[in-house]
């Protein structure tokens, strides 16, 4: 247990009547490789509930853990005045809305969650999501009249195996406290924030999550000189023993092992050739007043637990607004620039650790770091950083980004996790599997099912996929004559479930689904489609 953090979570004690009125809820996003725990603060990866410990666990069910903690937080000057809603320990904000500087709450505001597996009879979220779908919550519309209606739409992202959403706001002073874990304690910016959450089970996406921010501006005054940093604590198992890096190409930021063998091998520690987490910043702040809008990642930057940080100047930002808005703008918490000792002089940053530790080319925490507090252009150069706790911060922001009253930001984040057969080769692993994400969101998500007729066929059918072999993906069309419930699922010679490709009610029309092998091997699988008393099966031939 990390002892800076307890006195973060006794300040729980003292948040008043919202807290005590409508407590603190946790949700597991469970619906695939990844169990990870989100609380209606704005906190997710963590469990406040047995002992403050780790909350992002892969692979699902082993006991071991990746990551201790994880949150947006959101720092701008409000007429003049720095204000904060920050999400990292704790959390400043609490399930409810909020309209012109005024918050509300009530029971309706709370996590809802649904699978795709979920019953509508029994799942009370399933019958209750129309009520957050004027906040945003997602839902597909099989009749497509604009209505939720749950026996007939299907709640969440579509094609998603889980969907979590809340609405939730930061307006009711008594949830603000210095101890949040990063900066806190100021008065409320009066957002309103709209959090969906999502995953999927097909294998090629079964290592990751989405993460998708809608920030409102629901006060009376702009927000100036913006900044939105997603704050992580990524422990790899035994959290004495991390390197962070961050990749600027694809707006990642990671942790992986120093050494090919974390802790002792047992459980909560992953023994030999521990995995790779990464967190993707696939949509960023936007500012309208540019030609190119998007911000992408602004500045990444590292704090460190106060009683291991060599430079008290990179200690963590508890209680300190100001030093962590300048960690967030890629400073050091005092203000001081971040120096590349791999650069002759060395070179003000805001990106720490941007090269490849893989080829250990560019700055790695291999190649050592400046400890400078008080001053932007000298200090002493330690050639080898220690292995140890690593937090993290990965930005985007501006001095000149505002948000005005009414006025939406919207984020999305993908966090990711990878092994292969070394410390060093996670990290590759992991960079491919980005990739993997990066194409999936630039696509809208595309999994399965595309509908490419709207004319009515006489009779169901299935066509043989094209191509056939393939590699890495294949095309599978099938007509409908009738609304109903379709299932396409594949499966390997042996008879097991590979992926699910469609499972949903569909309008009578011609479709076509995707089959991506990417993760799978060469072979013969098999592809099922069923709906009604429809039954059809063929053969598909992967070939890499």
């Amino acid at each position: 247990m990390k002892s800076t953090l307890l006195v973060c979570l006794l300040g729980f004690l003292f948040c008043g009547n919202v807290f005590s009125q409508y407590p603190i809820q946790r949700v597991h996003l469970d619906g695939n490789n990844i169990d990870a725990i989100f609380q209606n603060t704005g906190i997710f990866n963590q469990n406040t509930t047995s002992g403050n410990t780790a909350g992002f666990i892969w692979p699902k069910g082993s006991g071991r853990t990746a990551v201790f903690s994880s949150g947006l937080s959101m720092s701008a000057m409000v007429q003049g005045q720095l204000r904060q809603a920050m999400a990292s320990y704790k959390g400043e904000m609490i399930q409810g809305r909020c309209n012109n500087g005024v918050p509300f709450t009530n029971d309706t505001f709370k996590f809802y969650s649904v699978k795709k597996t979920d019953n509508p009879n029994t799942n009370p979220d399933w019958l209750n999501w129309g009520l957050m779908v004027p906040y945003g919550a997602p839902f597909v519309d099989v009749n497509n009249n604009g209505i939720y209606e749950p026996f007939i739409d299907t709640p969440g992202v579509k094609n998603a195996s889980q969907t979590l959403f809340i609405c939730m706001t930061d307006g009711f002073t008594n949830t603000h406290n210095p101890g949040e874990g990063y900066g806190g304690g100021t008065l409320p910016l009066y957002n309103e924030v709209h959090l969906t959450a999502w995953c999927y089970s097909q294998p090629s996406y079964n290592d990751m999550q989405f993460l998708k921010y809608e920030i409102i501006n629901k006060g009376n005054a702009p927000w100036t000189r913006a900044y939105f940093s997603f704050i992580a604590d990524p422990d790899i198992g035994d959290y004495t023993d991390d390197y962070i890096g961050c990749d600027t190409v694809r707006k990642m930021g990671y942790c992986y092992n120093a050494d090919t063998l974390d802790g002792n091998g047992n459980p909560p520690s992953y023994g030999a050739a521990p995995p790779a987490v990464g967190f993707l910043l696939l949509k960023s702040a936007y500012r309208k007043n540019i030609n190119s809008g998007y911000l992408g990642m602004t500045g990444f930057t590292t704090f460190i637990n106060v009683d291991g940080a060599p430079a008290p100047c990179e200690a963590d930002p508890n209680g300190e607004p100001l030093g962590a808005y300048y960690f967030m703008m890629g400073y050091k918490k005092d203000s001081c620039s971040w120096l590349d000792p791999t650069q002759t002089p060395w070179k003000r940053t805001k990106y720490i650790y941007p090269g490849d530790p893989v080829t250990n080319t560019g700055w790695t925490e291999h190649k050592g770091s400046v400890w400078n507090c008080g001053n932007d252009s000298t200090g002493t150069l330690f050639t080898v950083n220690p292995p140890g706790d690593r937090r993290l911060a990965m930005s985007s922001g501006f001095e000149d980004l505002t948000i005005m009253p009414g006025d939406t930001q919207r984020i999305v984040v993908c966090q990711l996790i990878a092994r292969g057969t070394s410390n060093l080769n996670s990290v590759t692993k992991l960079k491919q599997l980005s990739d993997v994400a990066i194409n999936f969101y630039n696509t809208n998500f595309t999994i399965g099912v595309k509908q490419i007729s709207t004319e009515i066929p006489t009779k169901y059918s299935m066509s043989q996929n094209y191509p056939n072999p393939f590699n890495p993906s294949t095309i599978i069309r099938y007509q409908l004559s009738v609304v109903g419930n379709v299932s396409l699922k594949v499966y390997d010679v042996q008879g097991r479930e590979i992926q699910t490709l469609v499972n949903e009610r569909l309008q009578a029309g011609t479709y076509e689904a995707t089959f991506d092998g990417s993760v799978l091997n060469s072979g013969v699988y098999f592809y099922q489609l069923v709906s009604g008393e429809f039954k059809e099966t063929k053969r598909a031939i992967l070939i890499k």
